[in-house]
């Protein structure tokens, strides 16, 4: 197969893709260290649970030994970030030791702060909890950051095994779990489970936005007018995409269309007003980002 050279030296139209550092991803994973180390040291320590990753590790060897949480963070963290940065990209190396060693400070000073919330409530402790880290965690990983720990040895295993990611992050912290069962009660590690959970959903949410988009395919005979209702009504794009019938052998147009959730029901109105008989199928779409959308890049 020839290939043809690019025209009086002139590079690919294909552009390498640089990381660039930005003040604002740094400024947010400050900001993501901060909120998390107060939900761990205001929160979760002193009605003995314990959140996700190697900060769950290192809350649990706190429960056992005495020594400062911070301690115990910066000691697990150092040799899992020296054994994974070959693994890593290098702003993802900065940003996560930025975020390691700022979680390190800000769970060391927020040792001392003497403020008692009155949580006396394990489930309300649990439910806060797992927000304001969740919330913390969330602004970091929006930055393109991390605070190290678990997401750095996800990304090992990922590599070794192919393991995905979220599946290494729950079962590393059911492990956790487990070893705090052995440590602790049932009740404590049950409310911890809860923290943690409704912590990953948070995170979720602050990465991804709260604006959950709906991805829909729509095959009609009537894909044409469809389409016009679509662009003319809802203000939506689209695009028609070939189509062949399993078992008739018939070509026919598929719209594909990402609409809103208050779209949604408009949308399916539409459709089944010009063709009663079109087939829908609508799925969840975490993220979109584009023209009429979210544009790319973090926000805060």
């Amino acid at each position: 197969m020839h290939i043809k050279k690019p025209i009086n030296g002139m590079t690919s139209g294909l552009k390498k893709f640089r990381e660039t550092i930005s003040w604002r991803d740094i400024l947010g994973i400050l900001l993501g260290s901060f909120v998390l180390a107060l939900s761990v040291q205001l929160i979760l320590v002193p009605v003995h649970m314990l959140t996700g990753g190697v900060t769950g590790i290192a809350i649990i060897l706190k429960f056992l030994t005495g020594v400062d949480i911070w301690l115990w963070y910066i000691g697990l963290n150092i040799p899992i970030f020296i054994a994974g940065y070959k693994f890593i990209s290098k702003r993802f190396a900065l940003y996560s030791l930025i975020g390691m060693l700022s979680l390190t400070f800000f769970l060391g000073t927020a040792t001392g702060l003497q403020i008692d919330l009155g949580l006396d409530n394990l489930l309300l402790a649990a439910v806060l909890g797992g927000v304001i880290s969740g919330l913390g965690i969330g602004i970091t990983l929006r930055s393109k950051g991390s605070t190290g720990g678990l997401d750095i040895i996800a990304v090992i295993i990922n590599n070794y095994w192919g393991y995905h990611i979220g599946s290494i992050s729950f079962y590393v912290n059911l492990v956790i779990l487990s070893i705090f069962l052995l440590t602790s009660n049932l009740e404590l590690a049950l409310f911890s489970a809860i923290s943690i959970f409704i912590s990953g959903r948070m995170m979720d949410k602050v990465q991804t936005g709260s604006n959950v988009s709906k991805s829909v395919m729509i095959i009609s005979s009537h894909c044409s007018d469809i389409a016009g209702e679509i662009l003319g009504n809802l203000h939506r794009g689209c695009t028609f995409l070939n189509g062949r019938g399993a078992y008739t052998g018939e070509n026919r147009d598929i719209i594909m269309v990402t609409v809103s959730t208050t779209q949604l029901p408009r949308l399916k109105e539409i459709v089944f007003q010009i063709d009663p008989n079109a087939f829908i199928t609508i799925s969840e779409a975490m993220e979109v980002l584009g023209r009429g959308f979210k544009q790319s890049g973090p926000e805060f």
